[in-house]
């Protein structure tokens, strides 16, 4: 019997999975990212942490016919090259489709860690069922990705649906910037740093044993929880900025379901219900009863799961090829 493995390279860890028996991994191993080793020290981790995956799974690297990595990055998937890691130095231009296959001797095919997210989701997870899915992930940063009948949509072959590159108001001066740099997890963060750095009194401060670098975007949340003002109006800022951006992707693509994962996806109803209730306030109004906003099914092994649904993908397109 053969296998697919999949792998995922992301800013903070490296995971590989072997195969999928009833629609759950087969055997999973993990690692964590040192920045400081750069790209260099990515690599030279993939190899022992495949040995891990294949003998957890009680397969043989001649097992697997094809390989599918998730990459935290923008990239050229004709080509199969990374074009940058915006977290890990040393991915600039690397031909990484052509290392995996060089390694291991079967066909790989590589997306960003978004897109192969969304795939998942649309696959087998909150997206089943459906031919439009846009998938948002919000952790240290913010990516999408934008699946049509179960087919990621690349653009051009560099990507699309960078949902996080987007421009929007900022909460504080009302000019553009990024929803990435307003909605991600440390942006939430850093706007509680900045607000007790500015004085106010919170919570926060307490939470945070009065050391702002300690915060989170799970602090914030967390004094959101005990009614801290602070936190309360952190939270409203980024959901009525999110679901601004959310808005004018239900105008321009009009998804059937829009599936929001990663760290900040994972609070509670304060979050979930101001969200839905202000993209109520922006959506495009003859589509209001044609969407809906849901969290992702397959929490932190959405990406791995992608992974190995594109690497058996690929192994079964080069066996009939």
């Amino acid at each position: 019997m053969k296998y697919a493995l999949g792998i995922e390279i992301g800013g903070t860890k490296l995971q590989a999975g072997v195969g999928l028996r009833e629609e759950k991994l087969i055997a999973l191993a993990r690692r964590t990212v040192d920045p400081a080793e750069g790209a260099e020290g990515i690599r030279r981790e993939i190899p022992p942490l495949v040995e891990e995956a294949l003998a957890l799974a009680k397969v043989s690297q001649k097992d697997i016919d094809g390989i599918g990595v998730g990459f935290g990055g923008p990239l050229d998937s004709k080509r199969g090259i990374t074009l940058v890691s915006h977290q890990i130095e040393g991915w600039a231009d690397f031909p990484l489709r052509a290392w995996f296959e060089e390694q291991w001797g079967v066909p790989c095919s590589i997306q960003n860690d978004a897109n192969i997210a969304g795939y998942a989701e649309a696959v087998l997870g909150a997206g089943r069922g459906k031919r439009r899915i846009f998938y948002i992930t919000i952790g240290s940063g913010i990516g999408g990705g934008w699946i049509v009948d179960g087919i990621i949509d690349e653009g051009q072959g560099l990507g699309a649906a960078e949902i996080g590159h987007t421009w929007v108001p900022d909460p504080d001066t009302g000019e553009p910037e990024k929803l990435e740099l307003v909605c991600s997890g440390w942006s939430i963060a850093r706007r509680a740093r900045e607000a007790l750095e500015d004085g106010e009194t919170s919570l926060l401060s307490e939470l945070c044993s009065g050391n702002p670098e300690n915060l989170t975007a799970k602090t914030v949340y967390a004094a959101a929880e005990r009614e801290d003002w602070v936190a309360r109006a952190i939270l409203e800022e980024t959901c009525d900025t999110l679901a601004t951006a959310i808005g004018n992707v239900i105008a321009l693509l009009h998804p059937e379901r829009i599936i929001i994962g990663g760290g900040v996806s994972l609070m509670g109803p304060i979050f979930w219900d101001s969200l839905r209730e202000k993209i109520r306030r922006y959506v495009f109004k003859p589509f209001a009863d044609r969407y809906e906003i849901v969290p992702s099914a397959l929490g932190e092994e959405v990406v791995i799961i992608g992974a190995v649904l594109l690497g058996q993908q690929i192994g079964m397109n080069y066996k009939t090829s």
